[in-house]
Protein backbone atom coordinates (compact mmCIF):
# COMPACT_ATOMS: atom_id res chain seq x y z
CA UNK A 1 0.00 0.00 0.00
CA UNK A 2 1.97 3.27 -1.21
CA UNK A 3 -1.05 5.95 -0.67
CA UNK A 4 -4.63 7.02 -0.92
CA UNK A 5 -7.22 8.06 1.04
CA UNK A 6 -9.00 7.19 4.60
CA UNK A 7 -12.56 6.39 4.78
CA UNK A 8 -13.91 5.07 8.14
CA UNK A 9 -17.33 3.18 8.25
CA UNK A 10 -18.33 4.97 5.26
CA UNK A 11 -16.79 8.49 6.36
CA UNK A 12 -14.36 10.08 4.33
CA UNK A 13 -11.59 12.04 5.93
CA UNK A 14 -11.19 15.14 3.95
CA UNK A 15 -12.39 14.21 0.16
CA UNK A 16 -10.86 10.99 -2.23
CA UNK A 17 -8.20 13.48 -3.40
CA UNK A 18 -7.92 16.48 -0.52
CA UNK A 19 -6.44 14.22 1.72
CA UNK A 20 -3.66 11.81 0.48
CA UNK A 21 -2.35 9.24 3.37
CA UNK A 22 1.13 8.06 2.95
CA UNK A 23 1.89 4.38 5.09
CA UNK A 24 4.74 4.63 6.73
CA UNK A 25 4.34 1.26 9.10
CA UNK A 26 2.71 -0.57 11.21
CA UNK A 27 2.19 -2.48 14.43
CA UNK A 28 0.62 -3.55 17.29
CA UNK A 29 0.23 -1.70 20.86
CA UNK A 30 -1.63 -1.13 23.75
CA UNK A 31 -3.85 -3.40 26.56
CA UNK A 32 -6.16 -4.62 24.87
CA UNK A 33 -3.92 -5.28 21.46
CA UNK A 34 -4.85 -3.83 19.00
CA UNK A 35 -3.31 -2.19 15.46
CA UNK A 36 -1.46 0.87 15.03
CA UNK A 37 -1.00 2.69 11.66
CA UNK A 38 1.23 5.10 11.28
CA UNK A 39 1.33 7.79 8.38
CA UNK A 40 4.29 10.31 7.04
CA UNK A 41 2.70 13.40 8.22
CA UNK A 42 2.82 11.81 11.75
CA UNK A 43 -1.28 10.59 11.27
CA UNK A 44 -2.02 7.80 13.70
CA UNK A 45 -5.09 5.24 12.59
CA UNK A 46 -5.58 2.55 15.77
CA UNK A 47 -8.35 -0.16 14.95
CA UNK A 48 -9.09 -2.41 17.72
CA UNK A 49 -10.50 -6.05 17.29
CA UNK A 50 -9.84 -5.72 13.41
CA UNK A 51 -11.19 -8.74 11.18
CA UNK A 52 -11.56 -9.66 7.60
CA UNK A 53 -8.54 -7.91 6.17
CA UNK A 54 -6.79 -7.42 3.03
CA UNK A 55 -3.84 -5.44 1.60
CA UNK A 56 -2.61 -5.10 -1.80
CA UNK A 57 -0.65 -2.07 -3.86
CA UNK A 58 -3.57 -0.34 -4.31
CA UNK A 59 -5.89 -0.95 -1.40
CA UNK A 60 -6.01 -1.28 2.66
CA UNK A 61 -9.40 -2.86 3.58
CA UNK A 62 -10.78 -3.99 7.19
CA UNK A 63 -14.07 -5.20 7.08
CA UNK A 64 -14.77 -5.16 10.89
CA UNK A 65 -13.66 -3.44 13.96
CA UNK A 66 -14.75 -2.64 17.54
CA UNK A 67 -12.82 0.68 17.09
CA UNK A 68 -11.15 2.83 14.68
CA UNK A 69 -9.07 6.24 15.75
CA UNK A 70 -7.81 8.96 13.27
CA UNK A 71 -5.34 11.33 14.53
CA UNK A 72 -3.97 13.70 13.25
CA UNK A 73 -2.32 17.61 13.21
CA UNK A 74 -4.03 20.51 12.34
CA UNK A 75 -2.57 21.23 9.05
CA UNK A 76 -0.58 24.37 8.70
CA UNK A 77 -0.16 24.29 12.57
CA UNK A 78 2.57 23.69 14.90
CA UNK A 79 2.64 19.68 15.46
CA UNK A 80 1.80 20.44 19.61
CA UNK A 81 -0.19 18.68 21.59
CA UNK A 82 -2.64 21.67 21.36
CA UNK A 83 -3.01 20.66 17.36
CA UNK A 84 -3.40 17.19 17.80
CA UNK A 85 -7.16 16.09 17.14
CA UNK A 86 -8.80 13.15 16.52
CA UNK A 87 -12.32 11.41 15.01
CA UNK A 88 -12.94 7.92 17.02
CA UNK A 89 -15.84 5.42 15.24
CA UNK A 90 -16.87 2.82 17.77
CA UNK A 91 -19.14 0.09 16.47
CA UNK A 92 -21.56 -1.93 18.85
CA UNK A 93 -23.73 -4.44 16.79
CA UNK A 94 -24.72 -2.92 13.79
CA UNK A 95 -24.34 0.63 15.25
CA UNK A 96 -21.84 2.89 14.73
CA UNK A 97 -21.13 5.86 16.54
CA UNK A 98 -18.70 8.85 16.05
CA UNK A 99 -17.19 11.33 17.95
CA UNK A 100 -13.89 13.93 17.73
CA UNK A 101 -12.39 17.11 19.65
CA UNK A 102 -12.35 18.59 16.06
CA UNK A 103 -13.09 22.80 17.62
CA UNK A 104 -13.20 24.60 14.55
CA UNK A 105 -16.65 23.00 12.62
CA UNK A 106 -19.14 20.31 13.35
CA UNK A 107 -18.24 17.22 11.55
CA UNK A 108 -21.19 16.01 9.93
CA UNK A 109 -20.67 12.34 10.66
CA UNK A 110 -22.55 9.64 8.73
CA UNK A 111 -21.21 6.10 9.98
CA UNK A 112 -22.86 2.73 8.80
CA UNK A 113 -21.63 -0.82 9.67
CA UNK A 114 -22.79 -1.50 6.15
CA UNK A 115 -19.22 -0.22 4.84
CA UNK A 116 -15.83 -1.78 5.88
CA UNK A 117 -14.09 -0.22 8.99
CA UNK A 118 -11.68 1.20 7.46
CA UNK A 119 -10.71 1.72 3.50
CA UNK A 120 -7.58 3.35 2.31
CA UNK A 121 -7.92 3.49 -1.36
CA UNK A 122 -5.37 3.82 -3.31
CA UNK A 123 -4.27 6.20 -6.61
Amino acid sequence: MKRGSLVVYGDIFGGRIDNIHVVRSAHTAGTPPHLVIEFDDDECLEVWEPRDCSVSETELRIDHAAKVRWEWFYYGRPKSRANRYFIEHSCRGETVTATSNVDWYSPAFNPTSRRPAVEIVGF
